[in-house]
């Protein structure tokens, strides 16, 4: 008999009699379980699925008994299978809700294809609709190393207005979409942007700044909440195809609370194929305890279910402490740390995590302060979950501190796309060591890997585990040492495993064991033993939430044929 794992640990013949109806078993493959090393083997080659979750692993022999009981089966043919992959820091909301309505650039390697792809989006739009990428991509992937002109936005699309905003560095925009914002040789800068202009003062459609961004972006993203919600099946649609089963949303700038009215919808209709956890952020500027108050008051912690959930403050808890990109000084004012001091305490008292921005080690050690503060006062900071995001400069003193309160650090691979502009503003040793994630790791720091897609960053989760794992950047500068960099499984136990403990589930998500959540996918390639260049390109060739197949590539059949043929039972439908 070999290492069988039941959900009562039971393998005689009356307990095979009084196993439930399996709606799925795959059997034949390599499945990394990620299981500690008293819960279970760490691989196996069968998993049995029932009502949503995992009921059996073990081996092919093991689960044959399951198999007489399936309503599908499917041989994996010696493929890899890992637990579904869960971004632990990105902005899906804000993404979703414009998703059809705008260009999506990750996949663009040179200024001719990006162009394509524009008079491709005029074509389909039609003449005077705005044609956009917000964010997403960067002049380091495409090999002119450059952004797109005025004059070549202008020969692409001579009909429409045209914004392209190379992550939150710099916008351009064509000579109509100019004209649309009222950006002319006499405007004033818009607050916080700036328009770039020439020797002679007039505008040159390069714009700088989230002010001057938010003019083309608000004009190019409006639409009406039925394409908000569209937009947000098709999003999740595009992460199902990476084999993301679930996100963890940042909230972020600019995002207000009426922002997620179009994915409650998608929730309400039963809609979602990738579950969603929330943080929230502020939304007034100068309001931000008043914000933080209503939120606590109106909301419980964790309300919601096993698709969308509300699991905390962040990633902004104040806006006079979030440090952007730490490209550029910042100091944390006197009167926004006394505020973040209210901010912490309101979530302690009333049992909310709470995460927070801060790339630079000055924000990270002021941000601490008001931990440490809240905890001296009452108890009710340490183990209760809190994380810091990036912490990309994070000096070991820091990360000693984030330890003693038993915090975490969601740790994304924005260096991938700007390691020269962080060589340049931090020196190149500062960087091979950002984050340190050895350090990290040898004080006991849970560590989830994200993206911060998807205007800052690629969406794509494989091109964050490559990054964790090779600590490379497309421009070949800023390389991460070896010290800091991650296995192969601790990457990718730092996109399942690892981050479901930043949302309190890791006693049923992010494993591959009996009770645990049937979240899975079947990677193009085998992530643990692929060459490394490929690791980045790996996309998802069937992926499966809660048992219910969200993607599938047809290159698998189950007995019945192709995966997605037979409908899920009753209870998949529930989602659990």
């Amino acid at each position: 008999m070999g290492d069988t794992v039941t959900t009562d640990s039971v393998t005689t013949d009356a307990a095979a009699r009084q196993r439930p109806l399996v709606d799925l078993v795959l059997h034949g493959g390599r499945i990394l379980t990620l299981a500690d090393a008293e819960q279970g083997p760490s691989d196996v080659d069968a998993i049995a699925i029932a009502g949503g979750r995992v009921v059996a692993i073990g081996t092919d022999a093991d689960l044959a008994p399951h198999i007489a009981l399936a309503a599908r089966v499917i041989d994996l043919e010696g493929r890899r299978v890992v637990p579904g992959l869960n971004d632990s820091h990105i902005h899906a909301v804000r993404a979703g809700v414009s998703w059809d309505r705008t260009m999506h650039w990750e996949d663009v390697r040179s200024i001719d294809e990006a162009l394509e792809r524009v008079r491709g989006e005029c074509a389909r739009r039609g003449p005077g609709e705005w044609v956009s990428v917000v964010g997403g991509w960067h002049s380091s992937q495409v090999a002119e190393r450059r952004v797109p002109t005025r004059a070549e936005l202008d020969e692409a699309a001579p009909g429409n207005p045209v914004f392209v905003q190379e992550l939150y560095d710099r916008g351009i925009l064509n000579s109509a979409a100019l004209a649309a914002c009222g950006f002319g040789d006499e405007s004033a800068d818009p607050p916080k942007g700036h328009l770039i202009r020439d020797a002679a003062g007039r505008p040159t459609g390069e714009v700088r700044g989230v002010g001057a961004f938010a003019v083309p972006t608000a004009l190019a993203l409006a639409g009406e909440a039925s394409d908000s919600r569209a937009g947000i099946r098709a999003m999740n649609a595009v992460f199902a195809r990476h084999g993301l089963t679930g996100v963890v949303d940042g909230g972020g700038l600019l995002v207000t609370p009426r922002d997620y009215d179009p994915l409650y919808a998608v929730w309400r209709s039963g809609g979602l194929d990738v579950r969603h956890r929330l943080f929230i952020s502020v939304w007034n500027r100068g309001g931000e305890v008043a914000d933080i108050d209503a939120l606590t008051t109106l909301v419980q912690p964790d309300s919601g279910d096993g698709m969308l959930r509300v699991v905390g403050v962040g990633e902004i808890p104040h806006l006079g402490c979030h440090d952007m990109e730490g490209l550029d000084p910042f100091r944390i004012g006197d009167d926004a740390y006394r505020e973040l001091v209210d901010i912490v305490r309101l979530c302690a008292h009333r049992g909310w995590r709470m995460s927070i921005h801060a790339v630079l080690d000055a924000t990270l050690r002021r941000i601490l302060d008001a931990w440490e503060e809240v905890e001296r006062e009452s108890g009710q900071v340490a183990g209760r979950g809190f994380s810091i995001v990036h912490a990309d400069e994070a000096s070991r003193s820091s990360l000693e501190r984030i330890a003693r309160l038993g915090a975490g650090v969601l740790v994304q691979d924005r260096l991938v796309l700007k390691g020269g502009d962080y060589v340049e503003a931090w020196g190149e040793e500062a960087v091979t060591s950002a984050p340190r994630i050895d350090d990290m790791r040898e004080l006991g720091i849970v560590i989830g890997g994200g993206t911060d897609a998807t205007r800052a960053n690629w969406f794509s989760p494989w091109a964050s585990i490559w990054w964790l794992v090779t600590g490379e950047s497309l421009d070949g500068r800023g390389i991460r040492s070896e010290r800091h960099r991650m296995s192969r499984r601790d990457a990718l136990a730092a996109y399942t495993r690892d981050a479901a403990w930043f949302t309190g589930e890791q006693g049923h998500r992010g494993r591959l064991l009996p009770g645990y959540d049937a979240d899975l996918c079947v990677p193009t390639l085998d992530p643990l033993t692929c060459a490394d260049d490929e690791l980045r390109e790996i996309l998802s060739d069937l992926t499966i939430m809660g048992g219910h197949v969200t993607f599938d590539a047809g290159v698998l059949t189950a007995d019945t044929g192709r995966v997605s043929d037979t409908p899920p039972s009753p209870a998949l439908e529930e989602r659990t």
